[in-house]
């Protein structure tokens, strides 16, 4: 039996459902969390001004030009020279990258990583970078998981990639924290496991939210000799004022 009548059948015998309409997922219609008309309709790119410090949405948090309000105000600096994202952290994009991070459904990374490749390809050219790799998690979360999801959205992207860091210990939940204490939590998490010196590195992960964990792992890279580190993530979290 071939794999696509494999895969036919179990859509047929164990169906899945869209996420936004609710239509039985089945054969080429099969998003993994959405029909192909509401993937193509709400998986969609962020088109407007981003923030040149930390990637916010300008007109999300109103500043000066290409500045957000808080990096205006705040002059914060990161270890990271530029940040782009794909789309804004809401909707379909926060649900498929749930179902990836915590309810083991692989295949929606090959969706996501079709989808964001043209744009992490762009934006790696854009910076001439020299290599690109991937916020890793910790062994235990791996494990616990069964992979690394932003490993396995690398691989269905088609470009090329390396992985330079390893997670030394597991962390809490950022998501669970207030904002104060993320960076603290994170701190001293890293470690580089190839040769960086002299090299221009773009940084991928799956969400940005305040950059903690994405600065830390940028300035791992930086004190083991990286010249330039960007960040690239699937999605980006609006913040309030």
């Amino acid at each position: 039996m071939g794999w696509g009548i494999f895969n036919l059948l179990a859509d047929v015998l164990f169906p899945s459902y869209c996420a936004v309409c609710g239509k039985v997922l089945i054969g080429k219609d099969n998003y993994a969390v959405a029909c192909r008309d509401c993937w193509n309709e709400h998986f969609k790119a962020y088109k407007g001004v981003k923030c040149l410090i930390c990637g916010h949405p300008v007109e999300k948090l109103p500043g000066s030009g290409n500045l957000c309000k808080r990096c205006l105000e705040s002059g914060r600096r990161f270890y990271f020279e530029g940040v782009d994202f794909f789309g804004i952290y809401e909707g379909l994009i926060e649900y498929a990258i749930y179902e990836l991070k915590f309810e083991k459904n692989l295949p929606v990374a090959g969706f996501i990583g079709k989808e964001i490749s043209r744009q992490l390809n762009s934006f790696a050219l854009k910076n001439r970078v020299d290599v690109i790799t991937f916020v890793p998690v910790s062994e235990e979360r791996k494990r616990e998981r069964g992979y690394d999801q932003c490993e396995e959205i690398l691989k269905a992207t088609g470009i090329k990639f390396e992985s330079l860091l390893e997670k030394t210990f597991e962390t809490e939940r950022q998501a669970t924290l207030e904002f104060s204490k993320r960076r603290e939590n994170v701190k001293g998490c890293f470690r580089v496991n190839r040769n960086v010196k002299g090299k221009r590195v773009l940084l991928f992960d799956d969400v940005f939210t305040t950059g903690a964990t994405a600065n830390e792992a940028a300035k791992t890279l930086k004190e083991a000799g990286a010249e330039r580190v960007f960040v690239f993530t699937v999605a980006y979290t609006v913040l309030g004022k």
